[in-house]
């Protein structure tokens, strides 16, 4: 995550008392970290009570890194601070909390990623909890105006998630077959990896799949451009745009007009750092994503 826009992913660390330290690289080694101090909101440093659990990511769309950080009480809900500076200079002052039909989230020792668990091309919410259970909030908004209406409980063979307690998770495509699994971490130091299926979390994700409009990489990871396989049910014209972790939109490529059946896309993957990336195709009204690794 470049949080200060220099070309060099840095580290924005939550700890016990609330507060949120910014290590930023200085150079290109591992151990080029130098803490630059607490982050600040009006000039003042942030201090959510305890346990601050930040998330750095583009809420609206408009190519700057916003925050989201939880904390220990449930009573606290989630705050969103929108970045009103630039790239280079993120500048935070006032503060709001995530909602969901119209009522704060208030999780206790909430630990929330933000990623598009149901292939829509939107942003979705989903988090640990002190329960031991993991909650999924869909998208019900825009993904440059995100919106949540209720929530589910993630389930494993039937049944809702439960590790004990002290719930912490990481979203990432473990076997890179195009869908997002689940690193779950507990209090008492174990590491669970939960494989998705092809549904995925939401019923959107199955009726894709099953109109045959896909997208899926060629090689996974990749070093260079992007080229993509996409499954046409019938020819139409298709466009593509490639968003960064942190859901900036990192390259685009102009309408296409495919035919029906398989089709080759590039993506010409530039001067993009390594790191995670999404995909999202989009024809009509059908919207379908796939996860690519870029390597060295």
């Amino acid at each position: 995550m470049d949080w200060n826009g220099d070309g060099r992913n840095d580290i924005i660390v939550g700890d016990r008392n609330g507060y949120l330290t910014f290590f930023e690289r200085t150079g290109s080694g591992i151990d080029d970290l130098t803490s630059a101090g607490h982050i600040t909101a009006s000039g003042t440093a942030i201090d959510v009570g305890a346990n601050s659990a930040p998330v750095v990511v583009d809420w609206n769309n408009d190519g700057l890194l916003d925050l989201l950080i939880a904390n220990e009480a449930s009573s606290q809900g989630i705050r969103l601070y929108m970045n009103s500076g630039t790239v280079t200079n993120p500048v935070l002052t006032t503060w709001s909390y995530i909602q969901s039909s119209g009522s704060n989230i208030n999780r206790s020792r909430c630990c929330p990623q933000v990623y598009d668990m149901n292939g829509d091309g939107k942003k979705d919410l989903i988090m640990g909890e002190n329960d031991g259970q993991i909650y999924y909030y869909q998208n019900t908004g825009t993904d440059a105006s995100p919106a949540f209406s209720g929530y589910q409980a993630v389930q494993s063979n039937g049944s809702p998630i439960d590790v004990s307690f002290g719930t912490r998770l990481w979203v990432n495509d473990w076997n890179e077959n195009g869908v997002p699994d689940l690193l779950v971490s507990t209090f008492e130091g174990y590491v669970y990896v939960f494989i998705a299926d092809l549904t995925g979390t939401a019923d959107q994700t199955s009726a894709q799949v099953q109109s045959g409009f896909a997208v899926m990489p060629v090689t996974n990871p990749v070093h260079g451009n992007f080229n993509i396989s996409v499954q046409m049910p019938m020819g139409g014209t298709v466009e593509f745009q490639v968003y960064d972790s942190a859901g900036r939109q990192v390259a685009s490529l102009d309408a296409a007009s495919l035919s029906e059946g398989a089709n080759l896309i590039t993506i010409e993957a530039g001067s993009m750092a390594t790191g995670v990336y999404t995909v999202v195709a989009t024809t009509g009204s059908s919207v379908v994503t796939c996860r690519m690794v870029l390597t060295d």
